[in-house]
């Protein structure tokens, strides 16, 4: 008999794999494409293109930006108190939306197929935090699941939505080149 080695990996694919993955947040920074602010954030051991971007979205009942708000609660960052809703139904966060409080939390990232290039995955622009019970906030399992799945429910939107330009752009393609007599 011969000592031998083995890998002791338990398996479960890769971190570029689809589904859910937790992640070290390494870099965060603002920008603006067509007059629309976003938040752009790098992960320790992904690649530079490899990043969530989540653009600004504001509700319509009271005009607060929500987006890049749940991504500062879902890691924990900035959040200076938790206030009492004078409605009295929800507690309101007061955090800083500076991105440099991101850097060094980590949140659970949801990664799907790329629609132009499946053979890719790309990382969805919501996240879930990670169960536990932190300063200000606690999240339990069952709390962290349901994120998760209101996550998955507005990837599916997105996806249908992605799918139905990619049918679009290539039937305008079949009918333009039928129109070309050449």
């Amino acid at each position: 008999m011969a000592i031998k080695t083995m890998s002791a990996s338990s398996g479960g694919g890769s971190k570029y794999s689809e589904g859910w993955h937790d992640a070290k947040i390494t870099k965060a920074e603002y920008g603006e494409w067509n007059d629309k602010k976003f938040l752009e954030i790098w992960f320790d051991g992904y690649g530079e293109y490899q990043t969530m971007r989540i653009y600004e979205m504001f509700s319509k009942e009271d005009n607060q930006e929500f987006a890049i708000a749940r991504i500062f609660k879902h890691a924990q960052a900035g959040i200076i108190s938790i206030l009492d809703d004078p409605t009295g139904k929800r507690p309101i966060i007061q955090y800083d939306d500076e991105a440099q409080g991101l850097i060094g939390k980590i949140i659970s990232i949801y990664l799907h197929p790329d629609h132009k290039n499946p053979k890719y995955n790309r990382i969805f622009s919501d996240c879930a935090p990670i169960p536990g019970k932190y300063e200000h906030m606690s999240f339990t399992e069952d709390a962290v699941n349901s994120i998760k799945a209101g996550v998955e429910s507005r990837y599916a939107k997105y996806k249908q939505k992605a799918i139905s330009k990619v049918t679009v752009s290539s039937s305008d393609n079949d009918t333009l080149g039928a129109e070309i007599p050449f």
